[in-house]
């Protein structure tokens, strides 16, 4: 069977262009995963915090708990935001391939509510297996380094690039495993045992679509939030000597808020392209060898 990526995403572009209801579920999600880059680098400000002798070390402690906290329930809040963000955009995308009209977030949120539970479900599947598999190489490699006096870390570096493609082939076995639970109403098992079918059979086009959007959007949103790291790497200077620098802290923070927008609208943009992407895939794999139009948009001849 042929498969014709340039099909496949110019179509993906169609969907993702015209039909602006995604982008609104698409740009929420993503000012709600922006409070993420506040949340991951805060503790490098504790070890700045405890040198300094006018910070009270219990004031700092507190500020630890609190923080932990806060990380814990936004984890916990996250998957179920990201269960509704992502079945809600894979139903619009469905519904603009199939009728080509629009439908409201509303309607898009409710019609994802049958399918919550399983794509949490398989959601929480990935996440355990690879967070088990990560453990289990990380033990080995631990346990190498002890036996070796540390001579199995360089030895064993090469072989830890091999965590990449094992994990970007996790995420498109899970996307192809929550396309069959919302496309086709499949249960976990069922869509998990049918996601690996379609990538082992069809390895080498789901590969380079693979490699065309991962590569292809990790260039351009990581030259995009290129800024946005800049305030967070400066803000331990701020507190670098015995009295905090106000204004630097300051202005490191504004710039974050100020560039928060940007962030929720690239990445918001590019999970709609991602979903639309998969989905055609998804479709083209499983039913008609030939994708049809957008209304309103006319295939050159």
């Amino acid at each position: 069977m042929t498969f014709d990526i340039g099909e496949v995403l110019s179509r993906a572009w169609q969907i993702t262009w015209k039909h602006k209801v995604l982008w609104i579920i698409g740009i929420l999600f993503g000012f709600f995963v922006s409070i993420m880059f506040p949340l991951i680098f805060s503790p490098i400000l504790f070890p700045v915090l405890m040198q300094n002798s006018k910070i009270d070390l219990r004031a700092v402690l507190v500020l630890i708990v609190v923080y932990a906290l806060l990380f814990l329930l936004f984890t916990i809040v996250l998957y179920p935001m990201s269960v509704l963000a992502q079945t809600s955009v894979t139903l619009g995308v469905l519904n603009a391939n199939e009728d080509g009209e629009n439908i409201s977030v509303i309607d898009l949120l409710k019609r994802s509510f049958p399918f919550f539970w399983r794509v949490l479900g398989l959601m929480l599947l990935f996440a355990f297996g690879m967070t088990l598999i990560n453990l289990v190489i990380q033990a080995f490699l631990f346990l190498l380094t002890i036996l070796t006096l540390g001579l199995a870390v360089l030895c064993m570096m090469p072989l830890t690039l091999l965590m990449y493609p094992l994990l970007f082939g996790s995420i498109v076995w899970m996307e192809q495993a929550t396309n069959g639970i919302i496309v086709d109403n499949m249960t976990i098992a069922d869509a998990t045992r049918q996601g690996w079918s379609l990538i082992r059979n069809n390895l080498l086009p789901v590969t380079l679509i693979a490699l065309v959007i991962y590569l292809g959007i990790g260039f351009v949103t990581g030259a995009l939030m290129m800024p946005m790291m800049i305030p967070i790497f400066i803000v331990p200077f701020s507190f670098m000597e015995h009295q905090p620098n106000w204004p630097i802290f300051s202005i490191s923070i504004l710039w974050t808020i100020a560039l928060m927008p940007l962030f929720a609208f690239v990445s918001g943009f590019s999970m709609i392209f991602t979903k639309s992407a998969w989905v055609l895939t998804y479709l083209r794999f499983t039913r008609s060898p030939k994708l049809q139009p957008l209304p309103g948009i006319v295939e050159a001849t």
